[in-house]
């Protein structure tokens, strides 16, 4: 489903030029569970901003379901990108947090309520969905 093949991005230019990702390759299958892990500054942040279209590669290409990312922007991209906690709305619960990019592209009721009850599940949290995200743990 998300094919990453041989991404480079370098912030800067010249000597104070920084190497985030070096030719990274990663391909995640439909209705794979992935996960990514690593110490700070070793690039998953960066690596999750390229594939919600915040940043662009500086080489490389990223594929959604075969088509190719490059030049769309992130609102036209079909994947959503909760960080841990700035990001959350802290107005909102933890089950409209989750339902809130379905809710942006229209969709109905009944599908937005079926896939956050059917995610909730999936990460364990479905005691937690209608809590406000300040009363639920960091981690």
């Amino acid at each position: 489903m998300i094919d990453i093949r041989s991404v480079t991005k370098v912030f800067g230019f010249g000597q104070g030029a920084f190497r985030a990702l070096d030719e990274v390759s990663v391909t995640i299958r439909e209705n794979e569970f992935f996960t990514l892990l690593g110490p700070s500054g070793c690039g998953k942040t960066t690596l999750l901003r390229l594939i919600a279209g915040f940043e662009g590669p500086t080489e490389g290409q990223i594929l959604l379901g075969g088509e190719d990312l490059s030049g769309q922007p992130p609102y036209r991209r079909p994947v959503n990108t909760v960080f841990q906690s700035y990001a959350l709305f802290p107005h909102m619960t933890v089950a409209e947090n989750v339902g809130f990019g379905l809710k942006m592209l229209g969709r109905s009721k009944a599908e937005i309520d079926g896939t956050v009850s059917e995610m909730l599940d999936l990460v364990r949290m479905s005691h937690l969905a209608n809590r406000q995200t300040g009363q639920i743990s960091g981690g």
